[in-house]
């Protein structure tokens, strides 16, 4: 039998996500929601507490953009077909609502006592005012890597990778070479010398 702070989650899960984000277009699948685009996928997932209890339930909302070339990259060893519902851990861009909302890390706290009502109004005013309009902003490739100096602000070997797959070559060998200045770590270095042969940046 589900406590009265499960019942409540459930109801946030469906008031407060699913029924604004299934008449967008997202599909779910248990606490997360995608939506799958033509160049791209973005994510919404909603990530319980490992301190959480059938009584006691803390959470807050991860954002994710997911680019399957960057997946077929990095993730794909076993060279599988692109996941029609990926995961949050394997996006590009992750942000979570804290991040969105341009403050310190947000999580919600959730029991008996709790007013779900009031809590279903500031998930919903997430989604409309922070999550959209940063998914809006995110939604082609080509947005993207308008972006992504913005998104990814240091020298990351994702960013090379993502330039180098999605053919900005130029920016993707200035990824590298500052990568090749401040990387002292040997091992990762291999690594990046090896994408740099990838795509034959010099």
């Amino acid at each position: 039998m589900k406590t009265v702070t499960q019942e409540k989650f459930e109801k946030i899960i469906k008031q407060g996500f699913q029924e604004i984000l299934k008449s967008l277009g997202f599909k779910k699948k248990t606490n997360n929601f995608y939506l799958q685009l033509e160049e791209l996928g973005q994510i919404i997932n909603i990530q319980k507490s490992k301190w959480s209890t059938k009584d006691d339930i803390s959470f807050t909302i991860n954002t994710g953009i997911f680019l399957p070339e960057y997946w077929s990259v990095i993730y794909n060893y076993q060279h599988v077909e692109i996941p029609k519902f990926p995961t949050e851990p394997v996006c590009l861009i992750r942000k979570r609502i804290g991040e969105l909302r341009y403050k310190k890390d947000t999580w919600y706290e959730l029991n008996e006592q709790t007013d779900e009502n009031s809590l279903i109004e500031e998930i919903q005013s997430n989604i409309h005012f922070f999550i959209l309009p940063y998914f809006e902003n995110l939604n082609t490739k080509q947005k993207l890597l308008l972006e992504i100096e913005n998104l990814i602000v240091s020298p990351s070997l994702s960013k090379m990778i993502v330039f180098g797959e999605l053919n900005q070559f130029e920016k993707a060998n200035k990824e590298y070479h500052q990568l090749l200045s401040k990387e002292s770590n040997q091992h990762f270095l291999e690594k990046v010398r090896n994408y740099a042969n990838k795509y034959e940046l010099e």
